[in-house]
């Protein structure tokens, strides 16, 4: 019976000396390990959410820097009084000579601009008193884009140009084979009446926007698509992908790729009713993509007279949250080593301090 007695109020010793030494040696770990994750966790996404911003910022004004060429090239086309009278005579011509004559006085303008700017890939000149009587000067694909013409008007470019009354206006990615393109576009008139003469388009290789918004990715050599973590896109006030890395995605409404949309609601509001420069046109959320969570970060696209005209443009990067809490998995991974390393020397520290007491009691 004592011999019994003593096994239990030795086993019990045991016992609570392993708890003590557990809940003393662990406890304390585990809490400032679990407060410290988080800390982390917080810490990492507002400091890279900071960062990415920044970037942002860059990205934002090298586009600006691109568009404003663009857009000038389109002003100097607009106000040109040589320019008008030429394309006027285009318009109004009927004998074919004269068409011929003035179609290629236009062109040669429209030639001059691509010389002096390569980055332009396309002008166009929409007639709309006949579509047939139209002007197309391009880099490539002068049949796809030819059909484009003839059915322009049933585009949702066109619609937007028409709305935006003379005023510049860049359109959503337009697919043409393999390729994606963006248009500068805004009605023109004569300037002697003020009758409609047609569309005045200036057409840009989405890729040159994507390069821009992507320099960090495609500055690094023999890079594939499946080693890009972080990336980013350019949307419209639609919400609509006008520029990506990944080409499947372009046309597709932002809310195809991203689960929570909710907090760039606020950038889709008319030009008009917003201040480009504020802060509500920048921030970052955390949303799921393709079953991933990413931090989203974005900017506003903006110039004097808003980028995009009536519809304005926004630069969204998207970072997934595995690559930036990686070094915060790390340390989380150490601390788990380190407590389990406390729990073993705890379990053999009281392993070996209940044997001396059963040797103590013993004796």
């Amino acid at each position: 019976m004592n011999s019994l007695g003593y096994h239990f109020t030795t086993g019990s010793i045991r016992k609570k000396l392993i708890g003590f030494f557990l809940v003393t040696s662990l406890l304390p770990t585990l809490v400032i390990g679990l407060l410290s994750y988080a800390s982390y966790r917080t810490a990492i996404t507002r400091k890279i959410a900071d960062y990415s911003l920044a970037q942002l910022t860059q990205a934002v004004a090298n586009i600006q820097l691109k568009l404003a060429e663009f857009e000038n090239i389109s002003v100097r086309l607009f106000i040109n009084k040589e320019f008008n009278n030429t394309l006027t005579e285009f318009v109004n011509a009927k004998d074919p000579i004269q068409i011929a004559t003035a179609k290629k006085d236009v062109e040669a303008h429209f030639n001059e601009y691509m010389i002096s700017n390569p980055d332009i890939f396309a002008f166009m000149f929409f007639n709309d008193r006949s579509d047939e009587q139209s002007i197309i000067i391009t880099k490539d694909f002068p049949g796809e884009f030819r059909s484009l013409i003839k059915h322009f008007k049933g585009l949702s470019a066109y619609q937007g140009i028409l709305r935006g009354g003379g005023g510049i206006v860049w359109s959503a990615a337009i697919k043409v084979k393999r390729s994606h393109f963006v248009l500068l576009g805004r009605q023109i008139k004569e300037m002697a009446t003020g009758k409609p003469l047609g569309v005045l388009a200036i057409i840009i290789d989405e890729e040159m926007i994507d390069l821009l918004a992507n320099m960090t990715i495609y500055n690094r050599l023999n890079i594939s698509f499946n080693e890009i973590d972080n990336y980013s896109l350019v949307i419209n006030n639609n919400g609509e992908i006008v520029s990506s890395p990944f080409k499947n995605d372009i046309g597709k409404n932002i809310t195809k790729v991203m689960k929570d949309t909710q907090p760039l609601q606020k950038l889709f509001s008319p030009v008009s009713n917003r201040d480009y420069g504020s802060d509500v046109n920048q921030g970052s959320f955390l949303t799921e993509i393709n079953h991933r969570q990413n931090l989203v970060t974005y900017k506003t696209i903006s110039s004097k007279i808003g980028i995009g005209g009536r519809s304005g443009w926004h630069l969204l990067s998207l970072t997934p949250t595995s690559y930036l809490y990686q070094e915060v998995s790390t340390i989380g991974f150490h601390t788990i080593l380190l407590g389990l390393a406390f729990a073993i020397c705890a379990v053999v520290i009281s392993l070996y301090l209940s044997a001396v007491i059963s040797s103590k009691k013993e004796s």
